[in-house]
């Protein structure tokens, strides 16, 4: 006889609209967002993760059989099942189903607009899969998100791996679990780490979390990560605090440099500039002009600088600011009226004609024109 092949943990079933709720423990749900408030977890899901993409369709296509929920038995509500995999899914059905809760999404009209071209109804049937704990239901929902088609961004894996360690599983087990390289769930165990330590200090991260994979980043930098302190991934001790005390106000630069916050532009434009940004901070004087506010570029310039003879140092200089000038001069004429404009064109004015005067006054005292 033949043997039957290995299934999941799951078993299929289904269940009415009117049962089922959002899961507030979904990775995509930041941690100060957290609720058990259906109407709250659908809007914030509606607004930050295109549930409205996913209700068109489901307008036009249905809802198929073949992408079932993910459920685990209510602890708080007989009868209810908490959706561990298919959120975005589910607030599209809830979208379309009540009025009262669609109408706080950010752009009601349209959902109503979609509502009218398909009646679903909160006692309609959703096909399902039946896990008895959340634990069974990890393997699959990694599987799909990690490694499959729904790939979650970095943060979303950070998190879900951290979760999974605070369980008691250990980061082999994790890996395996999810189908990636240990060292990849090192790095970003650690990455997360770094992050929720940042906002213990206080930091603004809401910024960080929408652009972690900066983070993944500046965390591979050896220069950066030798700064705050950090160990590799591999390194990481489990449940403790990644970066040392004493390299608090160092993880706060950085953090800084790397995403700005409310009163500090970021110093980098894109992921492609960490690498300059670490050899910058390796170096001291490039560490002490980020401390100044430089930019990374006049940062980079001062390291340029250094140990040139004095000559070469000036002309350097001159050489940056004819080329920023060229470069503004093509935007000139679109502002020409603004008035930060004109008094910053002044100032230039003035600096170009007091280095003139300076030059007119060294060749006066030689005696010899500057052009012999």
């Amino acid at each position: 006889m033949s043997e039957s092949v290995p299934i999941s943990a799951g078993r299929v079933g289904k269940a009415p609209l009117s049962a089922l709720r959002l899961d507030p423990e979904n990775p995509r749900i930041p941690e100060t967002h957290r609720t058990k408030d259906t109407a709250e977890l659908a809007t914030l899901l509606e607004m930050g993760f295109e549930a409205y993409t996913v209700a068109q369709s489901i307008v036009e296509l249905g809802f198929f059989n073949a992408e079932p929920l993910i459920v685990i038995p209510s602890p708080d509500e007989a009868g209810a099942w908490i959706v561990v995999e298919g959120n975005r899914r589910l607030t599209a059905l809830i979208g379309l189903a009540y009025p009262e809760i669609r109408a706080g999404f950010a752009t009601p009209d349209r959902w109503e607009v979609l509502a009218t071209k398909r009646s679903i109804s909160a006692d309609m049937v959703v096909p399902i899969v039946i896990h008895e704990s959340r634990a069974t239901t990890h393997a699959e929902i990694a599987r799909v998100h990690v490694v499959g088609k729904l790939g979650w961004r970095p943060f979303m894996q950070a998190r879900y791996i951290a979760a999974r360690v605070a369980e008691g599983r250990t980061l082999q087990e994790v890996a395996d679990l999810i189908g990636i390289p240990r060292s990849k769930a090192a790095d970003l165990y650690r990455d997360q780490a770094v992050l929720t330590q940042a906002a213990k200090l206080g930091l603004e991260t809401s910024q960080v979390e929408s652009a972690f994979s900066l983070l993944t980043v500046a965390m591979g930098s050896t220069k950066i990560r030798n700064h705050v302190g950090a160990p590799l991934g591999s390194q990481t001790v489990l449940g403790k605090d990644p970066v040392p005390a004493d390299k608090a106000e160092e993880l706060r630069e950085v953090i800084q440099w790397v995403f700005g916050d409310e009163e500090h532009e970021s110093r980098i434009s894109d992921s492609r500039q960490i690498s300059q940004l670490g050899n910058v901070i390796a170096s001291e004087v490039g560490l002490a002009a980020l401390r100044e506010g430089k930019t990374l570029e006049e940062a980079k310039q001062r390291i340029q600088e250094k140990g040139l003879d004095p000559l070469k140092a000036l002309t350097l200089k001159l050489n940056a600011a004819k080329n920023s000038l060229y470069a503004a001069s093509s935007d000139v004429a679109e502002f020409a009226m603004d008035l930060d404009v004109q008094n910053l064109v002044d100032d230039i004015e003035s600096l170009v004609g007091s280095i003139r005067s300076t030059l007119d006054d060294v060749e006066a005292e030689s005696g010899q024109s500057i052009d012999d």
